[in-house]
């Protein structure tokens, strides 16, 4: 990869399933070897599965919309269209949405005090490392068809 093709990724680095993975792991060692306060229920553990099912679903359904309009999912690839129907026409940012409620959902399921502290984390990890670079990315790609669609649609909810 040649150095202009490089400036023209959002990153070289794939964060958002990296921080993710991170933020459960880590969270797991502390559930294991610094046990927070447990919230375990089964009402709790039924919200955090549906919660699950719903961002795995968004995630489906994200990717599916990328695809139609023939771009990438891959967070650390020049896209080729910027995609403003489906899930992207309420938020910019879909795909993280559905990995902090993966994240949340995760917490509840297993009564994890630490997986939900990882959740705000997780979110200042994505908005960073993620979602800034590729908004540069999508600027310089786009212009002012960005500009419009991000000032009509939330970046997140």
């Amino acid at each position: 990869m040649t150095a202009n093709e490089n400036e023209r990724l959002p990153s070289r680095i794939p964060w958002p399933p990296l921080l993710f993975l991170a933020a459960v792991v880590v969270a797991r060692a502390l559930d294991h070897f610094a046990p927070g306060p447990s919230f375990s229920s089964s009402f709790l553990e039924m919200t955090g599965g549906v919660v699950i099912a719903l961002a795995l679903a968004n995630d489906v359904w994200c990717a599916m919309t990328l695809r139609r309009h023939g771009t990438t999912v891959l967070p650390h690839r020049a896209v080729s269209a910027l995609v403003t129907t489906g899930p992207y026409r309420r938020s910019r940012n879909p795909i993280y949405i559905s990995e902090l409620a993966l994240t949340l959902g995760l917490a509840l399921l297993l009564g994890s005090f630490w997986i939900a502290l990882s959740t705000p984390i997780l979110f200042l990890g994505l908005t960073k490392l993620a979602i800034e670079p590729e908004e540069r990315h999508l600027r310089a790609k786009f212009g002012a068809d960005f500009d419009a669609y991000a000032a009509r649609t939330p970046r997140w909810l």
